[in-house]
């Protein structure tokens, strides 16, 4: 069996562009193959266009993972979801966890 078909297929959102290649190299160690947007439109088109084992979203140049989560589960997508930030703020992880975003 090839290994490449087992691989799932992650969406890496993330604002900064060494932060998003870092992460992109990381995780594809796994491995996974790894698409990568650096702002909500490039996420929702990738989202909406192809089917992703999880999603790991960070913020966007044009928006939160939060506003990106909500939109696309309006459009009804159960897809996984874990958002990754630096923030300590207990209140910015509670409105993580409210939006959808799995924890752990």
């Amino acid at each position: 069996q090839d290994a490449d078909a087992v691989k799932p297929r992650l969406l890496l959102v993330e604002d900064d562009p060494a932060s998003r290649a870092f992460m992109a190299a990381v995780i594809a160690q796994y491995p996974a193959d790894v698409d990568t947007a650096g702002s909500v439109g490039a996420a929702m088109t990738l989202a909406t266009t192809r089917e992703y084992a999880l999603w790991l979203f960070d913020r966007a140049a044009d928006g939160s993972g939060i506003d990106l989560l909500v939109r696309l589960r309006k459009r009804g997508d159960a897809t996984p979801a874990v958002a990754h930030t630096a923030s300590r703020d207990t209140d910015e992880h509670a409105a993580l966890a409210a939006a959808g975003f799995m924890s752990t």
